[in-house]
């Protein structure tokens, strides 16, 4: 997947703008977005703008306002990690269910080609927005391998649950400036941490190290706050733009 040269459908592009619209206090929380609106302010068809605020809907940033479209939700920084660190937790917990009985050779094969896709992406001199969405992909799919393969239905549930919070899926992917080689580099800088996290938390559960690959996806977690964090310094907003 991320060995060819990514390229980003309309529908990706509009979630993205959208989730840094709402994340940068663009479109505030309580203000009422409608598919005729949001077509107008993007300059693009009302297919691809229904469908990213379905997305964005599913993911807990926008909320059904009768037939008259939706409404931003109202959220703050700490709701933001708050969300991120639970799904550490239960992450890290399903990690370690997976380590414990051992995991198969299909789940380990599935993994490496996270890794070698994961690989190819990080490994790019350039760095841009389609990269961002190409990486959440992979990241996202990286992570289902693991809650999936653990088999504790609660537990997936809860995840399922948790993810309906803003920014808190390991899918949700906000962009943010790369026009400059400094930009760039941080953000390819976040990436590349990410994939050496994803291999050490398969070599973990390959030599079924339960302690050590919960300790590890916990920690991971982490980096999805890093990024929130790296939109919000380099677009020079503060996060209290984002509260009621």
């Amino acid at each position: 997947m991320a060995r060819g040269k990514p390229k980003l459908k309309l529908t990706d592009q509009v979630v993205l703008k959208l989730r840094e619209l709402i994340l940068g206090g663009g479109i505030a929380a309580g203000q009422r977005v409608t598919e005729v609106a949001i077509s107008e302010q993007l300059g693009v068809s009302r297919t691809p703008v229904r469908e990213a605020l379905a997305v964005l809907s599913q993911e807990g940033l926008l909320g059904a306002a009768g037939n008259r479209g939706y409404l931003v939700q109202q959220f703050g920084s700490k709701d933001i990690e708050d969300a991120i660190e639970v799904r550490g937790l239960l992450e890290g917990a399903a990690a370690r269910i997976v380590a414990e009985k051992g995991p198969d050779t299909a789940l380990l094969a599935a993994l490496e080609s996270c890794l070698a896709d994961g690989a190819a992406l990080a490994s790019r001199k350039d760095y841009s927005r389609d990269e961002e969405m190409c990486w959440a992909e992979i990241n996202h799919r990286f992570h289902s391998l693991i809650t999936e393969a653990c088999g504790n239905r609660a537990l997936i549930s809860v995840l399922v649950l948790n993810d309906k919070l803003p920014f808190a899926s390991s899918r949700t992917v906000v962009g943010g400036d790369t026009s400059t080689a400094q930009n760039m580099a941080r953000h390819r800088e976040i990436i590349v941490h990410a994939q050496a996290d994803h291999q050490q938390i398969v070599t973990a559960l390959r030599l079924r190290q339960s302690a050590r690959v919960e300790a590890l996806m916990r920690e991971h977690a982490r980096l999805a706050q890093s990024k929130i964090a790296l939109f919000w310094e380099i677009n020079s907003i503060r996060d209290q733009t984002l509260l009621p």
